[in-house]
């Protein structure tokens, strides 16, 4: 059931805690994150042992981003043209403008990004992956790095990061950002860049009410993503 929310609310950032703790991402979520792994057999570190087979570094990295990938592409869904949408046209978290711009980069024709190919779709995730230094962090900071990634776009994950970090925000992955992350390169960064992005959501929809149509889907990914990493295993 969805929390409905009054002007006061927005305007009162001190009941921010209290209406966090009074929304419930439902566990269908969860559950059925965990089903469409069972189901594509993408492996997730829960419960268990890193396998024995991705010992290596490459398997290990390979593994943690299929890991990231199955959360991501939980949320991100099909095709979506939302009129609210400020990004426009998109496809399984690809907006055509992004697609348009991988394609150019190849030299090819620009294509409806409908007609996306499964190849393209992972070399434009396997760039956010890369880009955002995923592969360098803890499991579940990794996890949210990637989504944020994502969701918001590279600069604004290290945005996310900084804030996590009690860093400056300049959305660059500076000399002093990289100092910071390897003292809090933790499962506690990670969780508080989740809280960072739920203070966002309530900041964005007080600015702009036509956010508002999305609000309950992004509260509901940000919560998920919060229990979905607290299960993640340390490396």
């Amino acid at each position: 059931m969805y929390l409905i929310l009054n002007k006061e609310d927005f305007n009162d950032w001190k009941k921010l805690r209290q209406l966090q703790a009074k929304i419930k991402f439902k566990p269908q979520i969860i559950l059925g994150i965990i089903s469409l792994i069972l189901t594509v057999g993408i492996p997730i570190f829960i419960d268990n042992k890193i396998p024995a087979q991705a010992q290596t570094e490459q398997k290990y990295e390979e593994k943690l981003f299929e890991t990231a990938l199955a959360f991501t592409l939980y949320f991100e869904g099909g095709f979506s043209n939302h009129p609210a949408d400020k990004g426009g046209r998109t496809y399984k978290g690809i907006l055509q403008t992004e697609y348009n711009a991988y394609r150019r980069r190849r030299g090819l024709p620009t294509l409806d990004v409908t007609q996306m190919s499964d190849t393209e779709l992972m070399e434009i995730y396997q760039g956010y992956w890369d880009n955002s230094k995923s592969a360098t962090m803890h499991p579940a900071l990794a996890v949210v790095m990637f989504d944020t990634a994502v969701n918001f776009g590279i600069n604004n994950s290290v945005t996310f990061l900084q804030q996590a970090l009690g860093l400056p925000q300049t959305g660059i992955f500076d000399a002093v950002t990289k100092s910071a992350l390897a003292e809090g390169n933790n499962r506690n960064t990670a969780l508080q860049m989740i809280n960072e992005r739920i203070i966002y959501r309530y900041k964005r929809v007080q600015e702009d009410a036509s956010q508002m149509a999305f609000f309950h889907g992004w509260l509901a990914r940000d919560y998920s993503l919060w229990g979905y990493v607290e299960k993640l295993k340390d490396r």
